[in-house]
């Protein structure tokens, strides 16, 4: 991974917002990590609430910043994964549109590795 680029701000992002920037380039490592286990543990039946709760809060944060760091498209992809499981989790059936949603999640995991 080449960590020169992560470093760089998108173009029009203000250079106040360096510090914020890298922040989110260093937890996004530890970020892409931690869905992947939890993804496992879903694929494995292992308690499906607890990891999609937890898959749903990383990428609220992701959702968070990464618009205003200048990665809209990142933005919008943990957004519509954190509010899909929300809504699976609200309804009792946690998984009941998990084949999709993890094509969603692999397809967030990817947007986030090529910033690194």
């Amino acid at each position: 991974m080449d960590t020169s680029a992560a470093r760089k701000l998108p173009a029009g992002v203000p250079d106040v917002l360096q510090a914020a920037h890298q922040v989110f380039i260093n937890l996004t490592t530890d970020r892409i990590l931690r869905i992947e286990v939890l993804t496992q543990a879903v694929h494995k039946g292992e308690d499906a609430v607890s990891a999609l709760t937890e898959i749903a809060q990383i990428a609220h944060k992701i959702a968070g910043v990464a618009g205003t760091l200048g990665y809209p498209q990142i933005g919008d992809s943990a957004r519509a994964v954190e509010q899909k499981l929300k809504a699976d989790i609200a309804a009792g059936d946690p998984l009941r549109n998990w084949d999709s949603l993890s094509t969603e999640i692999e397809d967030l995991l990817d947007a986030l590795e090529d910033l690194l």
